[in-house]
């Protein structure tokens, strides 16, 4: 029995287990599905490169076949550890545009715009300069410049200028456009996930239980009320009881998944699945939006760049040496450099996002042939604000089975006309002298991709998810809404979803910042409900 039970020990998770358990006349207990945050691969900026490849730290999901993007099934990387994705991603903190809450709050969720989750982004972050107007300094989530800075990452940001971008040394600062270094979760030269954020210090609080490699397998509800949680771990079943509510923090992914395996969602998809039906909410899994990346290579002549080539090996040697000290190429989070730019003619904000990579990336680093035989860079670039959506559903009724993932990319038509922009604004940047100084050639696309038909072509077999899923149970009081502003389940007593599945709209950025002011948020207000 607990007070709390939370559901998901990713981002949202590991704040709410950590501000809730300050209460010691609250118990609150966590259930993570994945192991403890103990591989050193986390805690090593550059591990990322072996975490995209686990199978134990990461859930690995593919899409189902893409119509528009010949028929491929896309690889949507997920953290399965404490910390969740936080624990595996490139650690870089942006908050996305103060239009993206703003319109959360147009769109009826009172409390949600921009000026009123800004105290929560600053509350939740300790800035490596200081508290100022738009950052914090009190919080556990720090927030450092990168270390290491590859030679090739510089080049980027000065390309970008040539290009006639901005130089932006703050994207989460007055504006966003630009381009610039990225600020990264880090601190002292490691990872800073939210695990070792908020839950590291409140660990030892005998009033808050951490349970890793518990399976949720469905939230027991009963007459509309959410009276615990069922989960496994090492194959034996065991019943939690909440006294006063769950959190389910499972993520854009699993959270629609769990209520469907609960029997909550749209009533078609459970009863084609046996599940009992405890409550018809249509919302459930609708609504999916994810930012969709189109990546530039170029071979790198002067080799500058990371790579796994032989002649790299010494390099490579005197990184793990440096790094006794926190120093060095391995505090690289990989995407170190980016930008904000603007595709449209009379626009002002920017709706494309890059990520550099001082390194060839081909298939999320998947496929490391390519990074041992060449030396060069990448540049992602992705549509911050796709019109395109796709739907979470079930392949079966059982928990162990991953959710079906139908991301709908490019099925609004305007969507390959902002990423054909996005190619072409990177490919702009790519060609400028700073960067040309170094190329070989463009390796992908390649100098033959220059009519709208061939981009095309190269957008429908290439482009990739940059891991920003959300939307799953939104926010609002519309047909498809699932949960309110206050993020309780429409129709069921004793139950929220806290992450990134209840945002309305995807913001133009990545997502962790968002999710933990989110978070932040609703704990202070469950905690002042409390005092009440």
């Amino acid at each position: 029995m607990s007070d709390y039970v939370i559901i998901g020990g990713g981002a949202a998770g590991c704040l709410l287990a950590e501000r809730l358990s300050r209460n010691a006349n609250h118990s609150v207990t966590l259930l993570e599905a994945g192991p403890p945050d103990t591989n050193p691969l986390i805690h090593i900026p550059a591990g990322i490169i072996g975490l995209m490849r686990s199978k134990t730290l990461n859930w690995a999901l593919r899409t189902e076949p893409q119509p528009e993007l010949n028929q491929r099934r896309l690889f949507w990387p997920r953290g399965k550890t404490l910390g969740g994705s936080t624990s595996i991603n490139a650690m870089c903190y942006t908050r996305g545009q103060a239009d993206d809450f703003d319109h959360w709050k147009a769109l009826g969720n009172t409390g949600w715009g921009y000026q009123a989750l800004l105290p929560h982004f600053k509350a939740v972050e300790n800035f490596y300069q200081g508290e100022n107007e738009w950052h914090g300094a009190k919080g556990e989530l720090s927030v450092e410049p990168l270390r290491h800075m590859n030679l090739l990452s510089n080049a980027f940001i000065q390309a970008g200028q040539e290009a006639g971008t901005p130089f932006n040394q703050d994207f989460n600062g007055k504006n966003q456009h630009g381009v610039g270094p990225y600020h990264v979760m880090q601190k002292n030269g490691e990872r800073c996930s939210a695990a070792s954020a908020f839950l590291d210090k409140a660990k030892s609080r005998s009033n808050l239980t951490v349970i890793t490699h518990a399976q949720v397998e469905r939230i027991e509800v009963q007459n509309k009320r959410a009276e615990g949680v069922l989960y496994k771990v090492n194959g034996k079943s065991h019943f939690i009881n909440a006294t006063r509510e769950v959190l389910l923090c499972a993520g854009a992914l699993h959270s629609p998944q769990l209520l469907m395996l609960s029997g909550i969602g749209p009533k078609e998809t459970l009863e084609q699945h046996n599940i009992d039906v405890k409550h018809d909410l249509a919302g459930v899994g609708e609504n999916l939006q994810d930012h969709l990346d189109i990546s530039l290579i170029h071979l790198d002549k002067s080799r500058t760049s990371i790579s796994f080539h032989p002649s790299f090996l010494l390099t490579g040697i005197k990184s793990l040496w440096q790094y006794r000290k926190r120093q060095g190429m391995l505090t690289s989070n990989m995407a170190e450099a980016g930008g904000f730019i603007t595709t449209q003619p009379n626009e002002t904000r920017p709706d494309v996002q890059l990520h550099f990579l001082p390194a060839v990336e081909a298939d999320h680093g998947l496929n490391l042939w390519p990074t041992f035989k060449h030396y060069g860079f990448t540049l992602r670039a992705c549509l911050l604000r796709p019109k395109s959506r796709g739907v979470i559903s079930l392949h079966s009724n059982q928990a162990s089975d991953p959710p079906k993932i139908d991301a709908g990319y490019l099925t609004n038509a305007d969507d390959m006309e902002g990423m054909i922009r996005a190619l072409d604004a990177a490919r702009n940047i790519m060609d400028q002298s700073a960067l040309a100084h170094h190329s070989k050639t463009e390796w992908q696309p390649g100098v033959y991709c220059q009519t709208r038909e061939q981009k095309i072509a190269y957008i429908r077999s290439h482009a990739e998810s940059i891991y920003h899923p959300v939307g799953t149970c939104k926010m609002g009081h519309d047909a498809l809404a699932v949960v309110d502003q206050t993020l309780k389940v429409h129709g069921i007593d004793k139950l929220r979803v806290v992450d990134a599945s209840v945002m309305p709209t995807l913001i133009s950025g990545n997502t962790t910042a968002a999710t933990l002011a989110i978070a932040n948020k609703v704990a202070e207000d469950m905690l002042a409900e409390n005092e009440k």
